[in-house]
């Protein structure tokens, strides 16, 4: 009697399992048959997110700067060693031209000494707060907090090298080198401007998805041709908040509102948002104190308090991803598999505040959105070209 039992424990487990293979097996078969459509509310998400169509021309030259301009001068510097305590590190250092300007080498761990990854600067020029903890309110600021913590050089030494290996090249861009009427942190707040009219320009590449999107939605003709399937349904997960809630927080042309929210991976660390809020108070350039209150309003309307603040980080961009080493602001996960482990699973969830909830996606559904994903690198190159 129990060896029959046995026999139909295993049975019934075996038939189970079987039929739950089988199902999957007709629900990925079958599906791919349908072609996959958007809701209105979806198409005007999407749309949001298109680049400028002046980024479509795929011949768009990023670094065509004319010499002796401001942006040449922020050219030179960011690629300048000599700007830094030992001259052995620039702002390209961390932020490598060639890899979409990510931190390939680690570098920011080996200057700072911990796990901080530095993020992609491109297309960065008009978010309202920089760094991961939001302690800087414009790029020239976050260029010259980066220059003496990072670099260890003082405003002092900054200007005193540039004014004296520069102004044959750019003499009138430097003539503030010779006054007498501005103060050495005013002609140091110049220099980081300079360099900010150069990071200004690194513009992101018009993609596989941006024509998609361009082709589909605004010419309304037939774009199929320019997504796989899987890349489409990837697309679907994307924007479905029932299943991944990623468009809440990667929205925008960028895909990144560039919010902070507490994710899980913040716990414990003491140089989140509060620590980033608490910074910025003592900063010798918020915007309050160089700019009118009308051009300040990031600012005024900053929260400073609240338990959601705590653990919170940046939400990062989500485009050209492909030579980013590291992911998330300690760069913890090494590839976007891990990434969305960790959004399946949360650390912290159910014990300690986060701003998420856990996603619920079929192994096959984790792989499209990780196809849709990487139609964010790949550059649109017209038939051809």
């Amino acid at each position: 009697m129990m060896l029959y039992q046995i026999i139909r424990l295993i049975f019934n487990k075996f038939t189970l399992t079987a039929l739950i293979i089988l199902l999957t097996l007709y629900f990925i078969i079958h599906s791919k048959g349908e072609t996959p459509s958007f809701s209105e509310l979806e198409i005007e998400l999407m749309k949001e997110t298109l680049l400028d169509e002046s980024l479509r021309d795929h011949q768009t030259t990023l670094f065509n700067i004319e010499d002796n301009s401001l942006q040449a001068l922020g050219y030179r510097l960011f690629n300048d060693k000599k700007l830094s305590k030992n001259g052995d590190i620039s702002c390209s250092s961390c932020h490598v031209p060639e890899n979409n300007f990510h931190d390939i080498n680690n570098v920011s761990h080996d200057v700072l000494g911990r796990d901080i990854k530095a993020p992609s600067i491109v297309g960065v020029s008009t978010q309202p707060w920089f760094f991961w903890n939001g302690r800087a309110d414009s790029l020239w600021a976050q260029i010259l907090e980066a220059l003496e913590n990072e670099h260890q050089i003082t405003p002092e030494f900054t200007v005193n090298y540039v004014c004296d290996n520069y102004p044959s090249s750019f003499q009138s861009i430097l003539a503030f080198c010779d006054s007498t009427q501005i103060n050495i942190t005013e002609k140091f707040t110049l220099i980081g401007k300079a360099i900010t009219s150069y990071v200004a320009t690194l513009k992101h590449t018009w993609t596989r998805y941006d024509e998609y999107i361009y082709t589909q939605f605004i010419q309304q003709q037939d774009a199929s041709h320019l997504l796989s399937y899987d890349e489409i349904r990837g697309l679907k997960l994307f924007l479905s908040r029932d299943h991944t809630g990623c468009v809440d927080c990667h929205s925008g042309q960028r895909f990144t509102n560039d919010s902070f929210f507490a994710i899980g991976t913040g716990i414990g660390s003491n140089d989140d948002r509060i620590a980033g809020i608490q910074k910025y108070k003592t900063s010798e350039f918020k915007c309050e104190d160089w700019d009118k209150a009308s051009n300040c309003m990031n600012t005024r309307f900053m929260r400073t308090s609240g338990p959601d603040l705590k653990g919170a980080f940046k939400v990062p961009s989500l485009r050209n991803l492909r030579h980013s080493p590291r992911f998330m602001h300690d760069g913890r996960f090494g590839n976007l598999e891990d990434v969305l482990n960790h959004y399946t699973y949360p650390t912290g969830y159910m014990n300690d505040y986060v701003d998420i909830k856990p996603i619920r996606l079929m192994p096959h559904e984790r792989k499209q959105l990780i196809m849709f994903l990487n139609t964010l690198n790949d550059p649109f190159v017209p038939a051809g070209k």
